[in-house]
């Protein structure tokens, strides 16, 4: 019988006997015994009683995910999550990990909040997935200390889970300052030219309102254009706003380019306000990038 085969490979296995169990498993393996496949799975990969393919090893375990070995969710999971250190892969082992958890296995309830303590964007099913394991594992834990322990490892991924949302949340603010640093910028650096250059006013009809505002509110404009710019380009991971960015980066290039231009053609010392731009560049830039740098240390932006 399959069951009777396989035991007395785990037999062997338990004795030490890797060579044995593995002549054992890979036959069981080979006739479709899921449990065979996931032993033979670790035995390739630790080179236990054969020589150490990885790659044999993911081929069985595949084969043993595919037929809903809970035993090879955990295993495999395991394996990648351990492995590789972001990308398709982890994410991959990461849910594997889950779905054993939540169907009772404990070796993955292990695995997954060893990962989940160590990741901090590893997903909220994650987080919380590996929380109620701790809470199974409190349950069931035998001494104080190692009640203790889970639960300290619970309070910690609960916190992780806050500063996960927290981050996503701020993901969608940045590509907000992004956007709003991006269209002020373009403005700001329009009407900073029109103030200089009053007679391309002309060129620039839309922008007819500029007379009306002070250049003290461009320049203020122009400085905090600069700090939202900087700062949502330090921590947003939206591709709109960083197509805004680009946009804005190019054209006020272009806006300042174009006021040297004009300087120069009037026979002016192009130099004597560089140390404006200066001021009103290089200081918001640093600023919001510092400003960018502490809040992806606060909220746990990878």
């Amino acid at each position: 019988m399959k069951s009777t085969a396989f035991d007395m490979a785990m037999m062997a296995y338990r004795q030490n006997d890797m060579e044995g169990a593995f002549r054992q498993f890979l036959p069981l393996a080979e006739n479709g015994d899921a449990d065979a496949m996931n032993m033979a799975a670790n035995m390739f990969e630790r080179g236990q009683g054969t020589y150490r393919d990885p790659g044999r090893a993911v081929f069985w375990w595949k084969k043993a995910v595919e037929l809903g070995n809970v035993d090879a969710l955990a295993d495999y999971g395991h394996y990648l999550v351990t492995t590789f250190f972001d990308g398709k892969e982890q994410k991959l082992g990461a849910g594997y990990l889950v779905t054993a958890t939540e169907r009772g296995n404990n070796r993955a309830g292990e695995s997954l909040v060893e990962f989940a303590l160590k990741n901090n964007d590893a997903g909220v099913k994650v987080y919380r997935t590996a929380a109620d394991y701790c809470d199974r594992a409190i349950d069931a834990a035998t001494d104080s200390y190692l009640r203790t322990q889970y639960v300290q490892k619970k309070g910690m991924l609960k916190y992780k889970l806050r500063q996960h949302r927290l981050g996503n949340n701020y993901v969608y603010l940045a590509a907000v300052f992004s956007a709003i640093g991006a269209v002020l910028l373009m403005i700001a650096s329009v009407d900073l030219f029109l103030e200089l250059h009053m007679e391309y006013c002309d060129m620039f009809k839309l922008f007819s309102y500029s007379k009306m505002i002070p250049w003290e509110t461009d320049i203020a404009m122009f400085f905090g254009a600069m700090l939202l710019f900087t700062l949502g380009k330090v921590t947003n991971k939206l591709h709109v706003a960083s197509f805004l960015q680009l946009l804005a980066s190019v054209f006020a290039v272009a806006v300042v380019a174009m006021h040297f231009i004009c300087v120069i053609n009037d026979g002016r010392v192009w130099y004597d306000k560089l140390l404006w731009y200066v001021v009103l560049v290089v200081i918001p830039l640093m600023l919001g990038k510092l400003l960018g740098e502490i809040l992806r240390k606060i909220i746990g932006i990878q």
